[in-house]
């Protein structure tokens, strides 16, 4: 979606929805764990995505832009943190005081007013002296270094396809989806449209036949003795 609004605010909707594309599988596995945030995705995903669109750079250079700014801007969420803990001593004045106002103040209005002001300063550093900074760098940078980052831009999706599946895939026999999506690529060169309508079919599918009742109740009875089954050693 975010590669799809921007590419419609540029004029380049093929290009905004390839960038969005390789955005997600790039970062699609990554999420915070017990509030560790290595990378900030949405506050660099649209800044970058204009940034490739506006200069003309390919996928894999956006996402090697793209990594490092993530790691910078996530120091982010820290500052924001320590701003909270001020919210919550409001907060816990308002409960004290019965004051619903406060406890809406700090729990909601400074809060989201806070990170909006914040997200939209790094977004607008990026994006004003983005495309001049961008055009400097390609300049000096030599094309070899350029090609690196290109390949290891191809590399970040492979990277964050592999963490999904880590997370996601619950038994072997669910990497065949995988391997049949790959294959509808790969082989057959479908685009992501008709794939995304066949797997969300295959989907439904998969979810009336293993929410069926005589599935569930066939479930149930296998694991059920009586005293004529008998149990082989």
């Amino acid at each position: 979606m975010g590669g799809l609004l921007v590419g419609l605010l540029f004029g380049d909707v093929q290009k905004g929805l390839e960038l969005g594309v390789a955005f997600q599988l790039a970062y699609m596995g990554a999420f915070a764990v017990g509030g560790a945030v290595s990378i900030d995705v949405g506050v660099v995903s649209y800044p970058v995505m204009a940034i490739a669109i506006i200069n003309g750079l390919d996928t894999g250079a956006a996402l090697a832009i793209a990594a490092p700014i993530s790691v910078l801007t996530a120091n982010l969420t820290h500052v924001m943190r320590a701003f909270n803990t001020v919210c919550t001593g409001i907060v816990r004045k308002g409960i004290e005081e019965v004051d619903y106002k406060k406890i809406e103040l700090g729990n909601v209005i400074l809060p989201q007013a806070f990170l909006a002001a914040m997200n939209f300063a790094v977004v607008f550093v990026l994006m004003y002296l983005g495309t001049g900074a961008v055009d400097s760098l390609l300049a000096v940078v030599p094309q070899n270094v350029l090609h690196a980052l290109g390949l290891l831009g191809g590399v970040l999706p492979a990277v964050g396809m592999a963490m999904l599946l880590k997370f996601n895939i619950v038994g072997n026999w669910m990497f065949i989806f995988f391997v049949l999506g790959f294959m509808m690529v790969s082989s057959m060169s479908m685009g992501f449209i008709p794939i995304a309508i066949f797997a969300a079919a295959l989907a439904f599918l998969y979810w009336k036949i293993d929410s069926r009742p005589e599935v569930s109740a066939a479930s149930a009875s296998a694991n059920v003795f009586t005293d004529d089954d008998e149990v082989e050693l």
